[in-house]
């Protein structure tokens, strides 16, 4: 029997679990470097139990089993009966490697098959206590624990939380009001510690009104709960209404219980209800319609502005200025709608470098900054790929070993950092480390030992083109080879990756300080700015965020060095192409002019000079495909309609050069 995917209940499940899963591969992650965190150790029981109460109200009972289970073992761990160690860390990520798995069944529509019986069978060994128990390092300066050495006290190991009773107390002092029902006690009672059952747990009455108060609401008039029971209970931790809804904990707890307690909710809680109608789940297509029309609406505008320019009236030129600012805003709004926090990609970096780095026996910490950096979600997409073969060639090349490490003078613990910012309309993105970083001669001497070039032409390429050899096909420093890196494909890969996001890729490397790279992509791929050239009677467009930067050139102080035309900028030579002889071969002997324009482009981590006929100047473009018959003509992104109603083909550099350029430049 399959899954209904079109029920709501079941979608709700999906969106919450998603986002709980993608939390808590970070979370597993950072738990193995801070074992002792509560607040840490807290949140990722909740993940389990909340996924666990979705899970057992939809019958999807493989996915039920699993997350019971851990969450018994992370019960074990807040209450500080066990330790997180490696080998226990390995085998949680095995368990959400499966409940992902699990995940994807059930998006797909089908009931989740049962995890591995060994994974099982490793947490009920943790659970009886037939695993080995990892035994905490001395802190230098340790915080009074609770230690069962002597009589029982409030906090000896027989009651290792605080009591609902006295939780509850505590919030009545914050909030300065006490929820219905619930007195506090003067003192705790004495009890024997009891083991944890569906008595102990706290009533749905009385979890729902601790949680109106503490959202400022008032409680809904419903039947008195009953007085709190005066035995030792285990602390619970405030959660919202849709996270924590089942009803019990131990082996014997009633997942149905979950249907209840939402109707429940949704009687004591019109408020919540009326909070959650402010926001409407929307298919991605229709996204990405609506994109489309906000394009062609741009097209029309441009097409207006053009046309107003011929006539010389003021009413006129005020009414189209109204719609250049209503369109601009309505774009930015659509744009906004499709924007995704760059935290979606960054946070599958924490597992992939924690795997990596245990692999390879190597001690590294990953920071992530700017998670909540917005882009395109098409790009966010994009750039997932290309960002885990840089990050895992950090890993891999960048960082040393930790003996190699400590011999240098560095610490053992490599230090990789992952960064996204927004730079008016693009996104940079930076990977550093802080390893070997790359010698420009070795790379030198491995080009010339390929073929890829001779000692001379080696010889003038300077430390940034010398770094940028690693994006040659077929180029690796890596002598061994492995299934990590090292087979010379990848970093290719990743230039095209990004070329095709018409992005930009830099490398800056130090010897014994380490290697940045930095991606520089716009922040949408649907409308881009360009820069408009004529070559001829045809307008092409270049992409803004390759352009360097446009001056007129005097033909007569050009170079020629190794049968190719060069021209110095900035004191370094530049090679030069005439775009006409490429893409307008009609017009080449009509062209005697001395003076030139040029526009410097960059093309991948090189700087090139295009020689143009005319300057248009910028124009915002929405990008259309090339038909079937264009579509294998190589060196073209897309086309766009000008605001003259013109065609205009996008370029796309990288293939261009391919294409048209010789390889030695």
């Amino acid at each position: 029997m399959a899954l209904d995917t079109d029920d709501e209940i079941l979608q709700d499940f999906l969106v919450e679990a998603e986002e709980i899963l993608d939390g808590l591969n970070e979370q597993l992650v950072a738990l193995e470097t801070q074992p002792q965190d509560k607040d840490l150790l807290n949140s990722i029981f909740r993940g389990f139990h909340t996924i666990k109460g979705g899970a057992g109200f939809l019958s999807l009972e493989a996915m039920v089993n699993l997350c019971h289970k851990g969450e018994d073992v992370f019960n074990l761990l807040r209450q500080g009966e066990r330790l997180v160690d490696a080998e226990m860390m390995d085998t949680f990520l095995k368990v959400l490697d499966s409940l992902n798995s699990m995940f994807a069944e059930v998006k797909a529509g089908s009931f989740p098959t049962e995890a591995d019986p060994e994974i099982i069978q490793q947490l009920a060994a943790y659970l009886s206590g037939d695993a080995p128990i990892a035994i905490p390092e001395p802190d230098p300066t340790p915080e009074p624990e609770p230690v069962a050495v002597a009589a029982p006290t409030e906090n000896s190991a027989e009651s290792d939380d605080i009591t609902d009773d006295e939780f509850e107390a505590l919030l009545d002092q914050l909030h300065g009001n006490a929820p219905p029902g619930i007195s506090p006690p003067a003192a705790p009672p004495k009890a024997e510690p009891t083991k944890m059952t569906g008595d102990d747990e706290i009533s749905e009455e009385e979890f729902e009104a601790l949680l109106d108060e503490l959202q400022g609401k008032k409680p809904t008039a419903k039947t008195a709960p009953p007085a709190p029971k005066p035995a030792v209970q285990p602390a619970k931790q405030p959660t919202t209404p849709k996270v924590d809804t089942t009803a019990s904990d131990d082996d014997g707890d009633s997942l149905t219980a979950v249907k209840p307690a939402i109707a429940a909710q949704a009687a004591a809680a019109p408020q919540a209800k009326a909070a959650a109608d402010t926001s409407v789940r929307v298919d991605t297509a229709r996204l990405d319609d609506i994109m489309n029309m906000v394009g062609e609406l741009v097209l029309v505008r441009n097409r207006i502005n053009t046309l107003e320019a011929a006539f010389e009236n003021e009413e006129m030129a005020k009414a189209v200025n109204n719609l250049a600012v209503v369109t601009g805003d309505l774009q930015t709004a659509v744009m906004k709608t499709r924007m995704q926090p760059i935290k979606k990609v960054f946070g599958r970096f924490p597992r992939v470098v924690r795997d990596l780095a245990r692999s390879l026996k190597k001690d590294i910490n990953l920071e992530l900054r700017g998670e909540e950096t917005d882009l395109d979600k098409n790009l966010v997409e994009a750039l997932a790929d290309p960002l885990v073969h840089l990050v895992r060639n950090a890993v891999d090349h960048g960082v040393e070993m930790p003996d190699v490490r400590e011999a240098s003078g560095k610490s053992k613990q490599g230090l990789i950092v992952l960064a996204a910012a927004q730079e008016g309309d693009h996104i940079l993105l930076t990977i550093s480390d802080d390893g070997a970083g790359m010698n420009p001669e070795v790379l030198r001497r491995k080009a010339v030992e390929k073929g890829m070039m001779d000692e001379e032409a080696a010889s003038r390429l300077t430390e940034s083109e010398c770094f940028a050899l690693i994006f040659a096909p077929g180029f690796s420093m890596k002598q061994e080879i492995s299934d990590i890196s090292g087979r010379g494909v990848g970093m290719d890969v990743v230039k095209t990756s990004i070329s095709k996001l018409n992005g930009v890729i830099d490398i800056q490397s130090e010897i014994g300080k380490g290697t940045t790279l930095s991606i520089k992509v716009p922040l949408t791929l649907a409308i881009m700015p360009t820069l408009m050239v004529m070559l001829g009677n045809q307008i092409f467009a270049f992409p803004l965020v390759s352009v360097n930067e446009i001056f007129n050139l005097d033909l007569n102080k050009t170079n020629t060095v190794d049968g190719q035309q060069t021209v110095i900028v900035r004191n370094k030579a530049l090679p030069l192409f005439y775009l006409r002889k490429w893409l307008n071969k009609n017009n080449v002997a009509e062209r005697k002019a001395t003076t030139e324009h040029v526009v410097i482009v960059n093309v991948g981590t090189r700087k090139v000079g295009f020689v143009v006929d005319q300057l248009i100047g910028q124009e915002e473009v929405v990008i259309k495909p090339l038909g079937a018959l264009l579509h294998t003509t190589k060196g073209f992104a897309g086309a766009t309609i000008t605001g003259d109603g013109r065609i205009a083909l996008i370029l796309d550099f990288p293939e261009l050069m391919n294409t048209y350029a010789h390889r030695n430049y």
